[in-house]
């Protein structure tokens, strides 16, 4: 995995305020935390780090990141650790980085791709059931693989990917049991079945709904809650 150069900005204030003026001037308020360092807050321009997540399909970009006035060794990079998002629009409304060491070994998840050609699904009418989109694996920073494999080439019918079946790159390890089920070839779903999950769905909406108009109306006590700015 390269190593994509990020330049963001110092800020000093933090608070609702201040996180709503840097939104409207474009940018959005930040932090730098990890290998022991002092936190850092930071002004992080809204386009750059969306061009960022676009060209790295928005997982596990490692960054060289640029702050003026602060320095890190040649073997340090920072990694996104969590973005907040608007929950309408989808927007960024802060982000967080943290510092790696390119030396060691991290901890991520990447997402699992189903490849190949099962009878049991092309010949049976069988269904793909992908039991864990995400895998936890472990490696050097810049080993991170954009994905896994997950292949059910030739699976029939109650056949299953295991993880240790997954496809991985050299250097990278899998954090999860050699046992565990990623991806099962499932038997045709029949009418019934089908009819039935759609009953049991418009029932668990219809309760839900219903305990959301049981909820006493007015203000929420909550004088004691701090105000953040999502990111300071």
């Amino acid at each position: 995995m390269d190593i994509t150069t990020f330049e963001v900005q110092p800020r000093d204030r933090t608070g609702k305020e201040a996180a709503a003026k840097l939104r409207a001037a474009g940018r959005i308020p930040g932090v730098a935390y990890g290998l022991g360092r002092e936190t850092i807050h930071l002004a992080v321009p809204v386009d750059a780090l969306e061009d960022v997540l676009r060209h790295s399909e928005g997982a596990n970009v490692v960054l060289n990141l640029q702050i003026p006035g602060e320095t890190h060794g040649k073997d340090v990079a920072a990694i996104i650790k969590e973005i907040q998002r608007d929950p309408v629009t989808r927007a960024p409304l802060s982000v967080d980085f943290q510092w790696i060491s390119l030396a060691e070994r991290i901890t991520v998840e990447v997402p699992v791709h189903v490849t190949g050609t099962a009878p049991g699904v092309k010949n049976e009418g069988g269904v793909v059931q992908v039991l864990h989109h995400n895998v936890a694996i472990s490696c050097l920073p810049t080993d991170i693989p954009e994905h896994v494999v997950a292949s059910i080439e030739g699976l029939g019918i109650g056949d299953t990917v295991c993880a240790r079946d997954l496809l991985l790159p050299e250097g990278v390890a899998l954090e999860l049991d050699a046992d565990e089920a990623v991806v099962h070839i499932a038997p045709p779903i029949s009418e019934a079945e089908l009819e039935a999950r759609a009953d049991e769905a418009a029932l668990e909406e219809l309760v839900d709904l219903e305990a959301e108009e049981a909820k006493p109306s007015g203000k929420a006590a909550s004088s004691g809650a701090a105000e953040s700015d999502q990111g300071s």
